[in-house]
This record gives C-alpha cells, sequence and structure tokens, in this order.
C-alpha cells in the first residue's frame, strides 16, 4: 500500500552514493528562515537522469551537489540540484504535509507527493499528480491534505510566473551561506 513518502536530507539510504558529504545550517533572515543543506555527491554508483517531454537533465553524477531548502512554515522544499561546475540544473519544489527534524537533527520531510520543477530556462513541469490522485484514493492522504497539495502548488507556479519566487531569485546568495 502507498504511504507518505518520507525524505531526509542527507540521503542516508540511498545506495547510488558511494561518497558524499552533507552540512546544514539554520538561517533566520529577510528572505528566508529555515535549514538550508548541502549534500555533495563526491563519488555515485551511476549517473541518474531525469527526463520531462523532451529533455533530459543528468542531475546526478560524481561532484554534483544538492542545496535544500527546509523553510519552517511553508509546504513546500526546495531542492537545487548542480552540476559538477556549480551550474543550476533543475529547481525542484517538494509540496509537503511538513516539514521536522529526524531524532538526529536532520531536516526531513513527509511529501505530499507533487513535485514541480522548474528548469534554468523557465519551462515547468509538474509531477506525479496520479500519485497525488491514488493517494486520495487510497485513503493515504486526506482531502484536506490533498486540497493543501493543489493549492500549494498552485501558488508556487503564480509566484514563479511572476518571478517573485524569492529562494530562485536569491540563489547565489544562499549558495555562499557554505563557502
Amino acid at each position: 500500500m502507498q504511504q507518505l513518502k518520507q525524505k531526509a536530507a542527507n540521503r542516508p539510504n540511498w545506495s547510488r552514493i558511494i561518497e558524499k558529504r552533507y552540512v546544514q545550517k539554520y538561517i533566520q533572515d529577510d528572505q528566508f528562515k529555515g535549514y538550508i543543506t548541502l549534500l555533495y555527491l563526491d563519488l555515485v554508483h551511476a549517473p541518474l537522469s531525469a527526463k520531462y517531454e523532451n529533455h533530459e537533465i543528468c542531475i546526478v553524477d560524481n561532484g554534483y551537489s544538492w542545496l535544500m531548502f527546509f523553510p519552517d512554515e511553508e509546504k513546500y522544499s526546495l531542492t537545487v540540484m548542480r552540476g559538477s561546475e556549480g551550474q543550476v540544473l533543475q529547481y525542484y519544489f517538494d509540496i509537503v504535509k511538513s516539514t521536522y527534524l529526524t531524532s538526529e537533527g536532520i531536516p526531513a520531510i513527509d511529501d505530499l507527493f507533487l513535485d514541480l520543477i522548474i528548469l534554468p530556462s523557465g519551462e515547468y513541469y509538474i509531477k506525479d499528480e496520479d500519485e497525488l490522485e491514488k493517494a486520495l484514493q487510497d485513503g493515504v492522504i486526506t482531502q484536506e491534505d490533498y486540497i493543501l497539495a493543489r493549492t500549494e502548488l498552485e501558488r508556487l507556479l503564480t509566484q514563479i510566473t511572476r518571478q517573485k519566487q524569492s529562494l530562485i531569485n536569491e540563489i547565489k546568495r544562499y549558495i555562499e551561506v557554505f563557502n
């Protein structure tokens, strides 16, 4: 049976990763309040690519990194997937029921299935709507969770199309947090 996906920032059980480094910081400034984490993918078993219509983007390979944002009072988390030269490959929003800290103090999410991917070109893709529908049908999520996921997706899309999504607009500033 399907259940809520729980994802921790340090990806503790991801067998694709052979060697990794992980750092996290709590940030509170005028644009963001919450945890920002950085997962360095130093050595992986094999690259991983994501396919969106006519795009195929490698999102995991040796030397890549994932900059992740866990805002305190939002219903999303954001993963900025970067190549070995630091270039942004994609922005990946997980719509979430909640964010929390694991018993080890690592930021994590209860994922509500629905995802929004933004490419550097501005193109966007909505992912896993079928999983959201199935989760509602199967009673994995409530009608309230379903409405929350849909509402949050629409809110993010509005911000992005109006170029008012502060994390995307300020990404270089937050990358510097770990330098």
